[in-house]
């Protein structure tokens, strides 16, 4: 993402503050965290997403033959890490 560290961090506030992520200390480092989607968050993302689905089709998939669209699928798949 390209964000600076502060815009980042007021952005994941107000998502905690409107509770749509929840926030834990990270294992793996002790200075980062780890942010979990809510059922909130879950409800709003459901909520929102046909918004963001033509958006994308329109800018995205417009210009992405159907094998090209499957394999940016696959490989954004794989970075998708489950809670």
């Amino acid at each position: 993402m390209l964000f600076a560290q502060y815009n980042l961090s007021r952005l994941v506030d107000r998502l905690e503050a409107a509770g749509y992520v929840a926030r834990s200390a990270s294992e793996e480092d002790g200075r980062g965290q780890r942010l979990t989607i809510t059922e909130a968050g879950r409800a709003i993302r459901r909520r929102m997403w046909p918004v963001y689905a033509d958006a994308i089709a329109t800018a995205v998939g417009s210009r992405l033959s159907e094998s090209e669209a499957t394999v940016l699928g696959d490989l954004l798949a794989r970075l998708y890490v489950s809670a």
